[in-house]
């Protein structure tokens, strides 16, 4: 089930994305993630959550006002279950065709995934963010060509 994230969730979210992130990239000496630091990092953000067996299990944070998905993390435990690809379907169905996001150029599961969702690593310039290492752009083929950063056919 995908719904809107509750205040009840904020304590299992933390969990999940301390557990999810800290296989992905180094959290520069976090040694964990509380609900008042998963608040501050989504302050402001619409948050969905995949919920199995009455917890959540994945979520999905974006910043509306620029069409970002900020945080989008899966249990360790319930990964290659398919609720990634059906909270990715929730959020483009919620949120438009038109999303964008940054990804660890180290995390080649996820990029793996994203692609394979029709997503598109763009020629961007990514950065460097302290703790978490370099990043690229990664857009939906609507983002992407709205600001005329689709790949040439020989690209893809």
């Amino acid at each position: 089930m995908i719904r809107d994230a509750v205040s009840s969730d904020r304590e299992a979210l933390a969990s999940i994305l301390f557990r999810a992130s800290r296989d992905v990239f180094p959290l520069a000496g976090i040694e964990r993630i509380d609900k008042t630091e998963f608040n501050r990092q989504t302050e402001g953000e619409s948050i969905l959550v995949a919920e199995e067996d009455n917890r959540p299990v994945a979520f999905a944070s974006i910043w509306d006002a620029e069409h970002f998905l900020h945080h989008f993390f899966v249990d360790p435990d319930y990964h290659r279950r398919g609720i990634g690809r059906s909270l990715m379907v929730a959020t483009m169905m919620r949120y438009g065709s038109s999303l964008s996001l940054k990804c660890n150029t180290a995390n080649t599961r996820a990029r793996a995934f994203y692609r394979a969702m029709g997503w598109i690593e763009t020629n961007e310039p990514g950065g460097e963010s302290q703790g978490t290492g370099s990043w690229i752009w990664i857009r939906t083929p609507v983002a992407a060509a709205a600001l005329g950063l689709l790949p040439d056919e020989q690209d893809r």
